[in-house]
């Protein structure tokens, strides 16, 4: 598979970010069996990361993250314990981070505070796809989306999984519905 960093820099610099890069969200690509988001999957971190990025503002802290976009071969839960088969990372959903500073479980509430609730600007105005895998299709549904005055960009409320695992770190996806772990 062809990657082409210098478009994937492009298109995350068009989400309109004030805290994140495109190496961060590249986060994994080299470890053992992992690689880089397939193009065709890039639409589907963009709410993700905005929401993330309205959380380093929040709390005034860095972030770091952990884990992005996997491939199949790498989330494989047979050789990885506790990896879901469905999991949101293969469909460039789904991030672990850390906040420095900030327990998992205070993270944790306050992304469910926002949930449903507040509203979040992308200036680009994304679409995700679904994704289907050799164990099934990855679910997610649409986020509700509000329209901006100007030719791109949109709001949303974002809907997904939170996850706090203990003191290290916390998991967080807009798959669109509100789920069990058996996506993640």
């Amino acid at each position: 598979m062809s990657f082409d960093k210098t478009k994937f820099e492009a298109f995350v610099a068009s989400i309109g970010l004030k805290n994140f890069n495109a190496d961060e969200l590249l986060v994994g690509r080299y470890r053992k069996g992992n690689g880089p988001p397939p193009i065709g999957m890039w639409h589907n971190i963009v709410p993700t990361i905005v929401v993330l990025d309205a959380l380093r503002d929040e709390f005034g802290a860095s972030i770091k993250l952990i884990s992005g976009y996997r491939t199949e071969a790498y989330n494989d839960p047979e050789k990885n314990k506790g990896r879901a088969p469905l999991s949101q990372h293969q469909a460039f959903t789904a991030i672990d981070f850390q906040v420095s500073g900030v327990k998992p479980e205070t993270v944790k509430a306050r992304l469910r505070e926002w949930e449903n609730d507040r509203w979040f600007y992308s200036a680009l105005s994304f679409e995700r796809k679904a994704i289907r895998i050799s164990k099934g299709n990855i679910p997610f549904g649409e986020l509700p989306r509000k329209w901006g005055a100007g030719p791109l960009g949109c709001w949303f409320t974002f809907r997904g999984y939170v996850k706090a695992y203990g003191l290290s770190f916390t998991h967080l996806d807009t798959r669109g519905i509100t789920g069990s772990s058996s996506g993640e």
